[in-house]
């Protein structure tokens, strides 16, 4: 399921990031942010969402979420 979302946010950003003025940053960090506090997530889906984080701006240091090894 956590696979899904984080594909179905890849996605969306991948399409927002080429329209700019359609980016509502703040919400999509807290979303990434959500699903990064999950617990049990698999190391290839936290760096999947690091990296939308990175695609949004947002340092990985930057997230009220703690980072988990």
């Amino acid at each position: 399921m956590v696979k899904t979302e984080i594909g179905q946010l890849e996605k969306a950003l991948s399409a927002l990031v080429h329209r700019p003025w359609l980016m509502r940053r703040d919400y999509w960090a807290s979303q990434i942010e959500c699903l990064l506090g999950r617990p049990g997530l698999s190391a290839p889906d936290r760096q999947r969402l690091r990296a939308l984080l990175d695609l949004l701006g947002t340092p990985v240091a930057e997230c009220r979420v703690p980072v988990q090894p």
